[in-house]
């Protein structure tokens, strides 16, 4: 993780002084090795630093070619060895050069085409003075963020908004279609970058743009190919596949020269990641870091007890996992440092920063997490392809496991009904899509059940539910389908960005291995009901990982439940949630929520804090993180507080 800035005066314009060391520092955070800037006439580029890989020990940045072309990155790439391949013939570059030195001998082996060769998790800003072209690139995921801003003759690019926010002719304006759909719970699925500021945009993921004083030109420069069909011969032979894939995603994400957090919980997905790195650690000691297993446990008994699983894996593997005992997870320590960082109104909840706290202390630069695991492992939207291919006691069979496995005493059979829904969904005319998802949101409970919103909140939701979805391909199956817009989705991108920024407050880089690229390719291009052999949800990773997971995991049905920690810590936070609420009333100054529901401290919602599910939790969050974003970023000491911040990142 480093931090990166670009700006360019397209009329020509130099630079004025000290302007993008102004912008450079807000990511002060993002670089403990330190800042670099390049500036040309009207073109800066700065890069707050952070090494991590074995290569990186002498990087430098900004990074000048002979020939011309400057570079800022963020990130990491994961196909050195064939890019060095590519590269022997026609350029002149060490093995053990640092990943920017390859990018920037692809662009000048490749030319335009160079980011179709580059795989991993990056950002990148390029400036061609020859060509007087600039070039911003988002890795295929959208791991690392990138935004950018154009008024009149500026173009600004940067890993955060906060540093776009802090050029002189930024004003920034709430986007109020972002926010409606954050109150109703419903993100649009044609997702088009947009940030909760109104004018500052998020590259697309496996996106690039390319500016010339005369024109700006978006493109795609790769996508997945969900057309493409994998089909072996046996169920080993998929978990086979799976096991490579996996294997190489998290060793992906073991190249570094210091030690790896993991955050493990005890559930499949992160025991998955944690004991695939200690096996491949143990098998080559020499060649890989070590692990730190980091585990937030709450009280013996409950539903979100695991202690018993990452006792497993101690045993396993001889390790010792370190655990925070936690209770009821409550919002409101750091709450108003954590949203700056963020640049988005999702408050999180307190232990993470104890996790992320603790992984920098003991030195790691990189944590692992098992994000995405389900969406990839676990989807049942291929139930609905086992119904058109006639498959109909297999598909019952399916619904029927997963609703044993993992249906809830509030609606033991979710999963059948939510398999009619996707039958019914994918099965209307087009014509009639956002008619279908405008009432499906009326009739979520709890979602649109929600008196304190304005009518001009609503309307703007179901505007945007009307919004036309435009898909780039025919998809052959409902489960590649659902899988890519899972993976494309809007709410995924912004979760992913803001957890890169929260992460990023502690300096620490975040790395997902079920969102490798190559793996989600796999399961995309895999049948549906093999990942869920038989309806046992992930059969696939409980075969292929067979002698690397503890038994007692691999084997395990279903997964630990937060809703009483997570409800119980509303419960706590309330009087203070409320208060904040209604001190600021920045909410209702623009026009989201009604004055006399804030002024009534939303009652209704207090009594459902006692259900046993999170829509009411979730709800009151939504409330308090836009009170707070709107506060920190929109209240009458915003921009008081953006200078505090910055002298305090500077001093650290």
């Amino acid at each position: 993780m480093s931090g990166i800035v670009g700006i360019w005066n397209l009329d020509g314009r130099p630079l004025k002084e000290g302007l993008c060391s102004r912008l450079s520092a807000t990511l002060a955070h993002r670089g403990p090795d330190g800042e670099g800037v390049w500036l040309k006439g009207p073109v800066g580029l700065a890069c707050q630093l952070m090494r991590v890989t074995p290569e990186a020990a002498q990087e430098t940045q900004p990074l000048v070619h002979p020939l011309g072309a400057v570079l800022v990155l963020d990130g990491r790439l994961d196909n050195r060895a064939e890019l060095l391949r590519l590269l022997k013939a026609s350029a002149e570059v060490d093995p053990a050069s640092p990943d920017p030195v390859l990018v920037l001998a692809a662009y000048y082996t490749f030319g335009e085409r160079f980011l179709e060769r580059l795989n991993g998790d990056f950002a990148l800003g390029l400036f061609d003075p020859k060509r007087q072209r600039l070039i911003i690139a988002r890795d295929a995921i959208g791991v690392r963020p990138l935004y950018y801003w154009r008024g009149g003759d500026t173009f600004l690019f940067a890993s955060e908004i906060k540093a776009i926010l802090a050029h002189p002719q930024v004003t920034p304006r709430p986007h109020d279609d972002l926010i409606a759909e954050l109150l109703t719970g419903r993100f649009s699925l044609d997702y088009q970058g947009e940030t909760f500021f109104a004018g500052v945009v998020s590259l697309l993921p496996a996106h690039q743009a390319i500016l010339t004083p005369e024109k700006l030109v978006l493109r795609s420069y790769w996508d997945f190919d969900p057309r493409g069909r994998i089909r072996l011969g046996s169920f080993q032979e998929y978990a086979e596949g799976f096991r490579h894939h996996f294997e190489e995603a998290v060793r992906r994400r073991l190249r570094s020269a210091y030690p790896v957090a993991v955050s493990v919980s005890g559930g499949l997905d992160s025991s998955s990641i944690l004991c695939m790195g200690e096996t491949l650690r143990q098998r080559e000691p020499e060649r890989y870091p070590p692990l730190l297993g980091l585990s937030l446990t709450f009280a013996a008994g409950t539903p979100a007890d695991e202690k018993a699983f990452l006792l497993e894996i101690e045993r396993r593997y001889g390790i010792s996992i370190k655990q925070f005992f936690t209770g009821p997870i409550g919002l409101m320590v750091r709450a108003e440092e954590e949203i700056w960082h963020q640049e988005a109104p999702f408050p999180e909840w307190e232990p993470l920063h104890h996790l992320y706290h603790t992984s920098r202390q003991l030195g790691a630069r990189v944590l692992l997490n098992g994000y995405m695991g389900d969406n990839i492992l676990m989807g049942s939207a291929y139930v609905v392809d086992l119904f058109r291919r006639l498959r109909w006691g297999e598909a019952r069979r399916h619904l029927q496991e997963f609703n044993r496995v993992l249906g809830d005493e509030d609606d033991p059979r979710f999963f059948t009904h939510y398999f009619f829904r996707n039958l019914v969904r994918h099965h209307t005319p087009e014509m009639l899509q956002s008619w279908l998802r405008a009432l499906l949101l009326r009739l979520t409970p709890g979602v649109w059940d929600q008196p304190w919103l304005t009518e001009a909140v609503r309307r703007r939701a179901l505007r945007r539910l009307a919004r036309k979805i435009h898909l780039p391909w025919k998809f052959p199956t409902v489960h590649a389908k659902s899988l890519y817009i899972d993976v494309r989705s809007s709410y995924n991108i912004i979760r992913t960005e803001y957890w890169n920024k929260m992460a990023a407050m502690h300096r620490l880089d975040l790395a997902y291995p079920f969102l490798d690229r190559d793996l989600t390719s796999f399961m995309m291009a895999s049948p549906g009901e093999i990942h869920n052999l038989h309806g046992v949800p992930k059969a696939i990773l409980r075969a292929a990982l067979k002698g690397v997971l503890p038994e007692a995991i691999r084997e395990r049905p279903g997964k630990a439940d937060f809703t009483e920690l997570r409800n119980q810590g509303m419960g706590t936070d309330y009087p203070r949630v409320i208060q904040y609420l209604q001190s600021g009333g920045l909410a209702v100054r623009f026009g989201y929520v009604k004055e006399e529901e804030v002024r009534k401290g939303f009652k209704g919602l207090k009594d459902r804090l006692q259900v046993p599910n999170l829509v009411p939790t979730r709800l009151l969050t939504h409330l308090f993180g836009l009170e707070l974003w709107l506060q920190v970023f929109f209240g009458d000491r915003s921009r008081e507080k953006e200078v505090m911040r910055n002298e305090a990142a500077q001093q650290r």
